[in-house]
């Protein structure tokens, strides 16, 4: 009776393990802030990203939380490099768009005053090996230091690829 009772238990254990993981489709949720709310051009955010098999593929999604009232550019220029465990790197590159053609910010305003702007960097990009991958991720205007940038979240989802019949 012990026997079936800690058997019983194991494989409950390991059922809830399973189903926990397999529900788990993101690879990297991150939020940084910047100090003094300003992006420096030559200071990526690093990132550190495990990677466990290459069936799978995913999205790169990037939040910016802005101060309207200190950054006043249109766009935000940003480029992903990604380097494999055998150091093979690969660029992306993307713009972050603040406001539309007719010069309205877009986004959603946040209740402190803030814009908060979502971009897809890259969708459907498959990791070429497993392990450990450095991701850097910096914004590349002209200038040096962008302030009115409060924060940055960076994620990494599953993707759901689905194939033409």
């Amino acid at each position: 009776m012990r026997k079936n009772i800690s058997l019983l238990t194991l494989l409950a254990v390991m059922t809830t393990a399973l189903l926990c993981s397999c529900k788990n489709n993101t690879l990297l949720d991150e939020t940084r802030t910047f100090a003094n709310d300003t992006w420096l051009r030559f200071t990526p955010e690093h990132y550190s990203v495990e990677v466990a098999n290459t069936e799978d593929c995913y999205n790169f999604t990037v939040n910016l939380t802005v101060d309207t009232s200190r950054y006043h550019q249109p766009a935000i220029p940003i480029m992903l490099e990604v380097e494999s465990p055998s150091h093979e790197k690969r660029t992306m590159f993307a713009t972050m768009v603040l406001r539309n053609a007719e010069g309205n910010w877009v986004g959603h305003w946040n209740d402190d005053g803030t814009l908060s702007i979502t971009h897809p960097v890259r969708q459907f990009y498959f990791f070429n090996t497993t392990g450990s991958h450095s991701i850097n991720l910096s914004q590349r205007t002209s200038k040096y230091e962008i302030h009115g940038i409060k924060s940055l979240n960076f994620k990494i989802e599953k993707a759901k690829l689905e194939y033409p019949e």
